[in-house]
């Protein structure tokens, strides 16, 4: 962006809620994994005479996030109604909170563009329902009800960020935050996390903002830094034109790399909001706040700071973040904390080596967190070697199970007697007596290929450490 102007960006960040079930009603809450309009009911339909109840868990969840970012949990809470018109909202209004959200005031830390730490400001954290999913085939517009009322979190900041840089920061922070905390998967692949920037420019010093459009539900963080960066450029062209911005939403077209009008942008006004009659007003227990808070993990940013001085590279923290994993580790090593670093390297090593060779991400694998620490133990206690570790790790990552019967299952278990690792020894050096020669006059190379003819007679089950200690002696 030039001198010229500046630019001021406000974030909306709407993200899925793990529950099983919908915010108002007992269908599954599994918008994509049933076919099209199963998961429905009159409550999530809207259907005249239905009527609904409150998730608790949804809230509770709301209350976690609230206390992650730092937010000041609202001791009552409403819905309220907000009323307009579109297609893929069955009901013709949505269950939100209006005036009173669940939570206020909370922030993110990222590094400004100027290189300083920058707090970026969140205004509410309030709960919603979701709205049905639109797919246009062949000029027709299909309608599937099942993402009708998934329990969805909205998270707004106030107008504090400079540039699309900022905002790619900011919500790949927030992201990483919500997942640390289990708060959702948020797969923006999946629509479990949906993006959406109000993005305005001005000159600078100006007292007042200019015209904001907002760019509605970006798929990623390259689509949204890239519409952004546009909707700068487009707003200055339009100004220096002699032209007039008007506030709308906006679409981002990822073939043609341009942003385009989709509808007028509506003020709060124009919705209507009013309390929902079949919802009264509820109190939040502050005892269940504070119990909540109490459960909480560490926060993320202390985490990380622990994981670093626990001598953990900053690469394989940024790796483990990158892959949605740092509420894994942080679970895989609550049994014991001295662990942790052993089993991060396990992390990057080979489980993100079978996330690579099997294109299946982490959170989609069977692989539990206790799963990985109790494999990590086997081969630590060496009863299977480094070679029998992969495999195992690759049947839980596939199939899940407990990590001993896993390893018994595959014939992985370590000899543990001496006599028969001697006797593989004893019969590998008789069947290589010109390798034998080799390594008494010098070869000192000849040992591994004698170790590597041990281990297969040994069918890899050999402890390495053990079964080169024999080698040794028995070569000598």
């Amino acid at each position: 962006m030039s001198a010229k102007y500046k630019t001021t960006i406000g974030m909306e960040v709407h993200v899925e809620l793990m529950t099983k079930t919908k915010m108002f009603c007992s269908c599954p809450n599994a918008p994509q994994d049933l076919p099209p309009n199963a998961a429905t009911c009159p409550v999530c339909l809207g259907l005249p005479g239905s009527l609904g109840a409150v998730n608790k868990e949804a809230v509770r969840l709301g209350i976690r996030a609230s206390l992650a970012l730092g937010c000041t949990v609202r001791d009552v809470a409403w819905f309220e109604r907000k009323n307009y018109i579109y297609p893929d909202l069955v009901k013709g209004y949505q269950i939100t909170q209006g005036e009173q959200p669940l939570g206020e005031w909370g922030h993110v830390l990222i590094t400004g563009d100027d290189g300083n730490e920058k707090k970026i400001t969140i205004r509410r954290l309030h709960l919603e329902e979701d709205t049905a999913k639109l797919t246009h085939v062949d000029g027709a517009t299909l309608i599937d009800a099942n993402r009708s009322s998934t329990p969805l979190m909205e998270i707004v900041t106030e107008a504090c960020i400079d540039s699309a840089r900022e905002a790619e920061e900011y919500v790949r922070k927030l992201r990483a935050i919500l997942v640390y905390n289990g708060i959702s998967r948020c797969r923006i692949q999946r629509g479990e996390m949906r993006v959406e920037a109000n993005v305005s420019i001005a000159p600078p010093g100006a007292k007042e903002l200019g015209v904001r459009t907002e760019i509605k539900n970006q798929a990623g963080f390259n689509h949204m830094r890239s519409a952004i960066e546009y909707e700068e450029k487009r707003h200055a062209e339009v100004i220096d034109s002699g032209g007039t911005l008007v506030q709308e939403t906006r679409g981002w077209d990822d073939v043609n790399k341009c942003t385009f009008a989709q509808r007028s942008k509506e003020n709060a006004a124009d919705y209507r909001y009013f309390p929902d009659p079949d919802f009264p007003s509820a109190r939040i227990d502050p005892a269940w706040v504070e119990a909540e808070r109490k459960s909480m993990p560490a926060p993320y940013e202390e985490y990380i700071a622990a994981l670093r001085s626990g001598g953990l590279a900053d690469a394989d923290i940024d790796a483990i973040a990158r892959n949605d994993a740092l509420g894994f580790l942080r679970v895989a090593a609550e049994a014991d904390a001295a662990k942790t670093a052993l089993l991060a390297k396990r992390l990057v090593k080979d489980v993100f080596a079978l996330v690579n060779s099997t294109g299946t991400p982490l959170d989609s694998s069977k692989l539990a967190p206790e799963m990985l620490r109790d494999a990590v133990a086997l081969q630590e206690s060496g009863k299977i070697n480094a070679d029998g570790f992969r495999q195992v790790l690759a049947r839980l990552y596939a199939q899940g199970g407990d990590a001993a019967a896993a390893a018994k299952e595959l014939d992985l278990v370590i000899e543990q007697n001496d006599d028969a690792v001697r006797a593989a020894i004893a019969k590998v050096l008789a069947e290589s007596e010109k390798m034998v020669a080799e390594f008494k006059s010098g070869k000192t190379a000849t040992r591994n290929a004698l170790f590597g003819k041990v281990m297969k007679e040994l069918q890899r089950k050999g402890d390495p450490k053990a079964v080169g200690a024999l080698l040794d002696e028995m070569l000598s």
